[in-house]
């Protein structure tokens, strides 16, 4: 009990390096493309919240899909959530959401498994449908 206490209170007492945003449907990339199709199921101002594997159209007609993200700080139905950050299959990268209102914070100097990673697939079984988990992060509201 009491390491659980002193391990709050680290994380707590962490400073903040960064803040991501989650990515939503409708959220926009450097090129000019769109999240056209949001997977997660789980809402922002309801917003749909984007995962690994979405896909981004563009107004050309072409499409690239989302191929990084949180990591293991958010995972939902087995895949992590996109961020603003987040990158594609074509090179672009995710740069504006519709909301600031939810994401996670990226702690100094505690690097979060999985994040920007492309290569990263979370741990079987780890993650159930439903839930959020955090590590070395924190889901934030604002």
């Amino acid at each position: 009990m009491q390491n659980a206490k002193n391990k709050q209170q680290e994380n707590a007492e962490a400073v903040v390096e960064k803040y991501h945003p989650f990515a939503t449907e409708g959220s926009t990339t450097e090129r000019g493309g769109r999240v056209a199709h949001a997977s997660s199921g789980a809402k922002i101002a309801d917003l749909t919240i984007a995962r690994v594997g979405d896909k981004v159209v563009y107004e050309d007609g072409s499409e690239a899909y989302i191929i990084d993200g949180a990591g293991f700080a958010a995972v939902y139905l087995d895949k992590p959530l996109a961020l603003v950050g987040s990158r594609l299959s074509n090179g672009d990268r995710i740069v504006k959401s519709l909301h600031n209102g939810a994401g996670i914070n990226e702690r100094a100097g505690k690097p979060i498994e999985g994040l920007f990673d492309p290569d990263y697939i979370p741990p079987a079984g780890e993650h159930r449908s439903a839930s959020l988990r955090r590590r070395n992060a924190t889901i934030f509201s604002r």
